[in-house]
């Protein structure tokens, strides 16, 4: 049987609600080539498995659906996900957003065929607030998305990439982190850069019910900082690189430390391990206020 080009790994729990667009938008592409769509429920409670297999049920050859006998989490499902995907290709488009332009894949395609040097292409987005029912434009430069613009925080919506399989070798690792796209983004561009779309062609949910929201301004921080670490340990980078993610890493301890939090030395001692020079303000705020 032949492969298909394109990989569609949308992860899934508990979307219900949400998952028929996400098929929707795949089945709604017009391409020139052999896709298929991966759905890997983690277990859900709620009827998101009967909602995918209604879909089956009309014809969707495509589309297949694996569900997990127990929940394994979000970086266990995604590093689970990858490797099912047998594409030359891969794309994402979480249980919660969905795509809206019928030629997404076919323009991402052509692009990275026609142009060998970039390991990946993703578009502009739309978002739709929830709490707010209202829609809002996301829009970037078109253009080159290097590893140091990464490195400095993630501009990617995820549901808007497409990437060369090919460049995600030994990716174990990823398993370790809660912000697993970011660091994916990150190996990729470390080999070769992205590249962005003007097109508007996917559309994020933002909902108090994503994994991400839910989480507090602190353990976002934290999370940034597991996923740079990660990144010197696990990918191979210049010096200059290095250095610059330590920068990032330095940057990101700062903040941290401006919650003053019960393990306020330890990060000031990381602080310090990756670079840090203590007569900085904030740092110097940050001693006095535990001093006294």
């Amino acid at each position: 049987m032949k492969k298909p080009v394109v990989s569609i790994l949308t992860l899934a729990y508990n979307q219900e609600k949400t998952i028929l667009n996400a098929i929707e938008g795949v089945l709604s592409q017009k391409v020139t080539f052999k896709i298929e769509h991966i759905i890997l429920d983690d277990s859900s409670t709620d009827s998101t498995e009967e909602v995918v297999n209604s879909s089956c049920l009309n014809g969707n050859s495509i589309l297949r659906y694996i569900r997990n006998d127990k929940n394994i989490g979000p970086s266990n499902n995604g590093l689970k996900g990858l490797n099912l995907c047998n594409g030359k290709y891969i794309a994402f488009c979480e249980g919660d957003d969905y795509w809206i332009d019928e030629n997404k894949l076919q323009k991402q395609v052509d692009f990275l065929d026609q142009n060998p040097q970039y390991g990946g292409v993703s578009t502009n987005n739309r978002w739709f607030i929830e709490k707010e029912n209202r829609f809002q434009d996301s829009i970037a430069a078109e253009g080159e998305i290097t590893f140091e613009e990464l490195s400095q925080s993630n501009t990617i919506n995820s549901q808007t990439i497409l990437f060369r399989r090919e460049l995600i070798d030994k990716i174990d690792w990823l398993k370790t982190l809660k912000i697993g796209d970011w660091a994916l983004h990150l190996l990729v561009t470390s080999q070769q850069p992205y590249y962005r779309l003007p097109d508007i062609t996917t559309v994020y949910r933002v909902h108090e019910g994503g994994v991400h929201s839910l989480l507090k301004e602190e353990f976002k921080i934290r999370n940034r900082i597991e996923v740079l670490i990660t990144i010197l340990k696990h990918v191979d980078l210049t010096l200059k690189r290095k250095e610059l993610v330590k920068a990032s890493i330095r940057d990101l301890l700062k903040k941290l430390m401006n919650y003053n939090s019960k393990d306020l030395k330890t990060t000031r001692n990381k602080y310090f391990e990756y670079g840090g020079v203590f007569f900085n303000k904030t740092i110097f705020k940050s001693y006095i206020h535990e001093l006294f």
